[in-house]
């Protein structure tokens, strides 16, 4: 936000992400108790560029994906 000219201290963005945790406590919850069932999860980690708007450079982000599906994997002709 500073790079916008927005000025908040770091214990109110520390407050607001602990406030958006917990909202979503039990979303997360639900999501690895319907994982724990299934036999098959299938995962994908991809490595985007992120900008850092206040350098222009970028570095490596990280985004983590998990798919739980219990079909047959193997393909069927007909």
């Amino acid at each position: 936000m500073t790079a916008k000219g927005v000025d908040i201290e770091r214990s109110t963005l520390a407050r607001s992400a602990g406030y958006a945790a917990a909202l979503l406590d039990p979303i997360y919850n639900r999501i690895r108790e319907i994982g724990r069932t299934r036999t098959k999860i299938h995962t994908d980690d991809t490595r985007p560029p992120i900008l850092a708007p206040s350098t222009g450079t970028t570095h490596n982000g990280a985004l983590w994906v998990y798919v739980a599906d219990d079909r047959n994997s193997v393909r069927r002709s007909h």
